[in-house]
């Protein structure tokens, strides 16, 4: 099949990389035979945040079995994927599937509503997330990142420079789980991680100006303590949050 044809004309992505998944899409078909239930593309590249030289490229491989044998048989094409294009394969088989939904519902949901299908009958496609898993895992999220900013807070707050690099190695995390928090909510937001944080900031009550600290490169070390407590009051309103189907 061309690079050019199918979904990967698609994708805003290099031509080499193109080349490089469709040659992974073949490679696998032709190693897995039936066993390969689905190829599916997400993150970054999906999104259009990939970066050449620096982004991972994600797939979601799904199989009828995963026996030694079955990934054996797939590992050649997976290994050339991973050295060309820097592939990060996620193997599951159809029936594990949906409990890895319940056990990840954050992840799956992201990909779900994210994904490009290369290969096989998409895999998304009458999946059941559960919204009061999502909101149980991500009470758990929230109150983990409370617990662990207060630990690094008792442990640097002599170091302003050491507590301002704590914040920004939280940041990613934490706008996602504002994200989900919203998504919770009814209000769904997947821009860029200031405007989520300043979307969370409105709809929770949380402190817009420390949280939109954590958007910039080298957020103020002052913010810790008002950080804290948005992280504190976000975990108490997801463990009280009534959650039902969207």
């Amino acid at each position: 099949m061309p690079a050019d044809s199918g979904p990967l004309a698609e994708l805003r992505a290099p031509p080499e990389v193109v080349a490089g998944l469709t040659r992974l899409r073949d490679e696998l078909a032709a190693a897995a035979g039936s066993n390969l239930q689905a190829l599916v593309l997400f993150g970054g590249l999906a999104e259009g945040r990939y970066r050449p030289g620096k982004s991972d490229v994600n797939v979601l491989v799904v199989l009828t079995r995963a026996s030694a044998d079955d990934l054996s048989a797939l590992a050649p094409a997976l290994r050339h994927a991973g050295r060309a294009l820097r592939v990060e394969p996620l193997l599951v088989t159809r029936t594990e599937l949906p409990a890895a939904a319940d056990v990840f519902p954050a992840k799956f949901l992201h990909i779900e509503r994210r994904h490009l299908l290369l290969a096989g009958t998409d895999p998304f496609v009458g999946l059941d997330i559960s919204r009061e898993h999502l909101r149980l895992r991500l009470e758990q999220e929230l109150t983990n990142q409370a617990l662990r900013l207060r630990r690094r807070f008792v442990a640097a707050a002599h170091a302003p420079a050491d507590l301002s690099h704590v914040l920004a190695e939280a940041a990613g995390s934490l706008g996602a789980q504002l994200r989900m928090l919203l998504e919770l909510a009814g209000k769904p937001n997947d821009e860029d991680l200031a405007s989520c944080l300043k979307a969370a900031a409105q709809a929770f009550d949380l402190d817009a100006d420390a949280l939109l600290g954590l958007a910039t490169s080298a957020p103020r070390a002052e913010t810790f303590p008002r950080v804290m407590e948005s992280v504190a009051r976000a975990a108490q309103l997801a463990a009280r949050m009534e959650v039902g189907q969207p």
